[in-house]
């Protein structure tokens, strides 16, 4: 099977074509697991360079600007409320920013805030629309100083990498002794993966590796970290966009008659998203509050498609 050429497994080095099985057959890619630790991901076969400086256009920006900051802002106090039962306050620097709106958040909040963002366009609002500190720049190419840090923050980036490893290693790195590593990625063992399989809408050529707990574990531990605590995550802002839109777009073109699968653009995510928060302020702070809670509900029962994993600096 050519996609097992020069495959290998970035969690335990795994190199032995022949210890690789499928795990899921798609029109567009083929997933594997490493039956050595079970890692389960894409091949290097398939894998091209995403374009990550260009990784988001000029409409997206406009609506993200036509966003409300204030949603974002209280779905990220939620996180940064986690992190702060372990470190209260001191330097965090998130690897991956985005569009910026944790860090702001996290800045917000009492911590000094650095970061690092290789898309051009992210980078520029980060930097000037919310008045961020962010590099523009590849994290496994930049310098940093070693033990400066007291939180390393990772929000569902760790998915994208090709090498994954390095990554950890280098975050290691950056932290003080007993520093702490903080990270969401996608769940493959989560209920929601596991019940629809190749099917999942987190699977997708952009998400390349797909940690469960036992290999996320590995590959922490691996690189001198220790798992202090896993939450199940469930984003109810990526369940509009990549659940509901598809659904109601489905709905829509089977009325009309139109069979053909249809492809929906970040564009016209972003604008679903803002039609459906843009209600008056009361509607949203209810709304908001029973984020908040469904959001806890859902985590104390383990139910969700990612997992938060903090881990600190042995």
């Amino acid at each position: 099977m050519e996609y097992l050429d020069k495959i290998h497994c970035p969690v335990c080095g795994n190199k032995d074509s022949k210890e690789f099985s499928l795990k899921f057959e798609r029109k567009d890619f083929n997933v594997v697991e490493c039956e050595k630790c079970e890692f389960v991901f894409i091949p290097q076969y398939y894998r091209e360079d995403i374009p990550y400086e260009d990784y988001r256009d000029e409409e997206v920006l406009a609506s993200v600007r036509k966003g409300n900051n204030y949603i974002k802002y209280r779905r990220h106090r939620l996180r940064i409320k986690l992190i702060k039962k372990f470190v209260k306050s001191g330097k965090l620097y998130d690897i991956g920013v985005g569009w910026g709106h944790f860090l702001h958040t996290a800045h917000r909040m009492g911590f000094e805030t650095e970061g690092v963002e290789i898309s051009e366009l992210m980078h520029h609002y980060a930097t000037e629309d919310l008045q961020l500190e962010v590099v523009n720049g590849n994290f496994y190419n930049l310098e940093l100083p070693v033990e400066n840090w007291d939180v390393a923050t990772m929000w569902d980036v760790l998915e994208h990498l090709d090498e994954p490893d390095v990554a950890v290693k280098k975050a290691y790195t950056m932290l003080k002794p007993g520093g702490y590593f903080v990270l969401q990625v996608p769940q493959i063992d989560s209920k929601v993966a596991k019940k629809q399989k190749e099917k999942w809408s987190m699977m997708s050529i952009e998400h390349v590796n797909y940690f469960s707990k036992k290999t996320i574990k590995k590959l922490l531990e691996d690189n001198g970290f220790e798992i202090v605590k896993y939450k199940s995550s469930y984003e109810l802002k990526l369940f509009l966009m990549f659940t509901v839109l598809p659904w109601l777009k489905g709905r829509k073109n089977k009325n009309a008659g139109d069979g053909q699968k249809q492809t929906i653009s970040n564009t016209e995510r972003q604008n679903f998203f803002n039609k459906v928060t843009n209600i008056p302020k009361f509607f949203i702070w209810i709304g908001l509050f029973y984020h908040d809670l469904i959001y806890k509900i859902l985590s104390l029962f383990n139910f969700g498609e990612e997992m938060i994993v903090i881990a600190k600096k042995k």
